[in-house]
């Protein structure tokens, strides 16, 4: 049997399956996209080794070659899943049965609050540019270019909540850093993160709240607004 490798998102096989996500869908009608790229979290069935795949869209899909992944995978991990549906087959409880044939690791962390004066010294390189920023299920997903020089591996993102910003009413403003942490370079490279928001519930009290998101890119300030509903206690 074939091993399926999870792999690190670096590699370019993921990226061209991330620059597919902007013409598939995340909902759902998977029939109609061959082969389908979507991102997932991991899920394993309670009291069971077995695993599926949760995308954001709250669709719960069965990998028939689950057994072909030969790494021990980390309950509520996120992954970039490239997979054919296999239209013809059900298994009870799942909305599709399908055929792995790419998964890259995203790194999931969750916001840190800070206030303005660590916000303004937190360590930060200028983005490449950011292609998209998007809330699935309870996270929070950007997918952005960056500025290497050896490998990218040494590098580290993180989402900054400025707690002394006004927050009244659910307003929370959001600044996405990157640092190289001195692999700074000329080259580029793509990658996709995702900031768990339910991370955030403590210190906003608020059942919605709505989110300033800001990036500083070479290309100039990328800015997005959101609105985000906290989930209910223990949902995935």
């Amino acid at each position: 049997m074939k091993a399926l490798t999870v792999n690190n998102l670096a590699c370019a096989a993921a990226l061209c399956f991330a620059a597919m996500l902007s013409s598939c869908s995340l909902d759902g009608d998977y029939e109609q996209f061959f082969p389908q790229t979507d991102l997932v979290t991991i899920q394993y069935a309670p009291d069971s080794s077995s695993w599926y795949l949760l995308n954001d869209g709250g669709l719960k899909l069965w990998p028939k070659n689950a057994a072909e992944v030969t790494e021990k995978l980390k309950n509520n991990a996120r992954a970039l899943a490239a997979f054919n549906v296999l239209v013809d087959e059900k298994v009870q409880g799942y909305d599709y049965v399908v055929s792995l044939m790419y998964m890259g690791h995203i790194n999931v962390y969750g916001v840190t609050p800070v206030d303005s004066a660590a916000l303004r010294h937190a360590p930060s390189d200028t983005l490449r540019n950011v292609e998209n920023v998007w809330i699935g299920s309870r996270y929070l997903n950007i997918d952005y270019y960056c500025f290497y020089n050896v490998d990218t591996a040494k590098h580290s993102a993180s989402l900054l909540c400025d707690t002394t910003a006004e927050q009244r009413g659910g307003n929370v403003k959001l600044f996405f850093r990157h640092n190289s942490n001195g692999d700074k370079g000329t080259k580029s490279r793509q990658s996709i993160v995702s900031f768990d928001l339910e991370s955030l519930r403590s210190a906003v009290q608020a059942d919605t709240i709505s989110i300033a998101f800001e990036a500083e890119a070479s290309d100039g300030m990328y800015r997005r607004d959101f609105t985000y509903k906290f989930k209910s206690q223990g949902t995935p």
